[in-house]
């Protein structure tokens, strides 16, 4: 199988980037020609024209239908995420509100359409009006265009929100954001220039939702098979860094920033490296990163920062690098903490020969030799977060039962921020979940969830006699933390 060219597969991501940006401009030009203009208008014929010119160009690349979605601030053609300056964006703001008012969230080009068919298509989509009963205006609009014969040119619904769907299911929340933050990095990192703005937006959900399931959220790293590719290692590393600021009480805003420059540590390695023989593939990465001040329409505080915080960790603590210099600089908190978090994902999981190790024992290798420039202080307090028995851990109880580390009631809420003293200093409560009893029988539900020191029926202490590896139980650690498995699937679309 001949390898991918980086080169040919960057120039057609640039077609079809430039492609959809004429695509989403010219079917605002439409949408505003047929609230303005009756069907035979000559007004309609420029922008019908560059509008199939840019059509062609995209089914002609993705040998497929084109859709063309903008929903939630995002603008999106099939599924590529398209890049758009400050006047594309304001543009693509009032074609959101323009669809929004049809229930709808796109359109979709199922081949190319005459030009008659697009005039006919935005004159109903800007006058068509629906009778007072309507429930349904996507639905109402989508027939009445069937019933004018179009057919080349769709509705697109909006995309499935979790707002309203899986309440009081525990794992749904913590899945579909941490589901969407993956999907949203590997878009991002293959991105150049680097979006930031979407990528603020991914680390404000990671941070709002531990508001909610903080404990089962950093337990996400931990879930799933390997491999974990860069997008799903910056999202875990992101997740702890996030807990661990809320666990040292900072401001909502302070958390988002540390997670951010966590999400962005790897920035640059979508770029090729400018000469191999010279360079480190991390080493030019690391040095590549700098472009992105180059591409930012304004340079703050805030862009020095991450860039920094990228340079120093795709350097890592022992190198120097390109501009060779003579000695590592004192890491910013950003780094620190995003080198904490690789190096707990890289026990946990192993690395080269390197045998997996438990979430337990990492947390405890770490303090015992923290990373390299690493303030202890800080490793005392991640590993406080984490938790002397993480969210996961299973666990064999005094009488023999095997269990599930599943809640740490703690660090829940938004009243962690701003915290005067630090509310990983705070008690916690910790639940197991009772999975099978020592003889192998399962344990009902309603006894299974116990909190340890609390008595059991016979009057002695609930407390863990030690603790086991999880390979091999992933399944039981699933149905433990999620408790419901198939209701999750079913609550997030998976399955019907």
């Amino acid at each position: 199988m001949a390898a991918a060219n980086p080169a040919l597969e960057g120039e057609q991501h640039q077609r079809i980037q430039n492609a959809g940006k004429q695509l989403l401009v010219h079917t605002y030009s439409l949408m505003k020609t047929g609230e303005i203009h009756d069907l035979n208008n000559d007004a309609y014929e420029r922008p019908c024209e560059k509008l199939v010119e840019s059509l062609e160009v995209l089914m002609k690349l993705e040998r497929q239908a084109i859709s063309v979605v903008v929903y939630e601030g995002v603008a999106q053609v099939n599924s590529h995420a398209l890049w758009l300056d400050p006047a594309t964006q304001e543009l693509a703001q009032e074609l959101e509100q323009w669809l929004a008012r049809r229930e709808a969230g796109g359109l979709i080009f199922s081949a190319r359409p005459s030009e008659d068919e697009l005039r006919r298509f935005f004159l109903h989509f800007a006058r068509f009006r629906a009778p007072p009963e309507t429930r349904s205006q996507f639905k109402a609009l989508a027939e009445h265009l069937t019933g004018d014969g179009i057919a080349r040119v769709k509705l697109a619904p909006q995309p499935v929100r979790l707002d309203g769907l899986g309440q009081g299911i525990r794992g749904v929340a913590s899945l579909w954001h941490y589901a969407k933050a993956v999907a949203g990095m590997r878009i991002l990192l293959r991105r150049v220039p680097t979006d930031v703005k979407q990528a603020r937006r991914l680390a404000l959900e990671l941070v709002d939702s531990a508001a909610g399931e903080q404990d089962l959220f950093q337990s996400m790293p931990l879930l799933g098979t390997v491999p974990h590719d860069t997008a799903r290692q910056s999202v875990d590393a992101a997740i702890l860094v996030a807990a661990t600021a809320r666990g040292l009480g900072l401001t909502a805003v302070r958390c988002c920033e540390l997670t951010l420059s966590t999400l962005l540590a790897e920035m640059g390695i979508a770029r090729e490296n400018p000469d191999p023989n010279e360079f480190t593939d991390l080493e030019a990465a690391s040095t590549l990163a700098i472009r992105h001040l180059q591409e930012c329409a304004e340079v703050s505080t805030e862009v020095l920062r991450r860039t920094t915080v990228a340079i120093e960790h795709l350097l890592g603590p022992s190198l120097t690098g390109p501009p060779h210099l003579p000695a590592a600089p004192s890491p910013h908190l950003e780094t620190q903490l995003a080198a904490l978090a690789y190096a707990w994902l890289d026990l946990v999981r192993g690395r080269g020969q390197r045998e997996p190790v438990s979430a337990v024992e990492a947390t405890l290798s770490l303090l015992r030799s923290p990373p390299r420039n690493v303030d202890p202080n800080l490793v005392m307090t991640f590993a406080a977060t984490m938790g002397p028995l993480p969210v996961g851990t299973v666990v064999e109880l005094h009488n023999g039962d095997l269990a599930v580390v599943s809640e740490v009631d703690h660090l829940r809420g938004r009243a962690v921020y701003r915290a005067e003293v630090p509310p990983v200093a705070g008690p916690r409560k910790v639940f197991v979940q009772r999975m099978r009893t020592s003889g192998g029988q399962l344990v009902p539900e309603r006894q299974a969830r116990v909190r340890l020191g609390d008595d059991d029926a016979d009057g002695t202490p609930w407390r863990v006699a030690r603790t086991l590896a999880s390979a091999g139980w992933e399944d039981l650690v699933t149905r433990a933390l999620l408790q419901r498995p198939s209701t999750v699937v079913m609550q997030m679309g998976l399955r019907t």
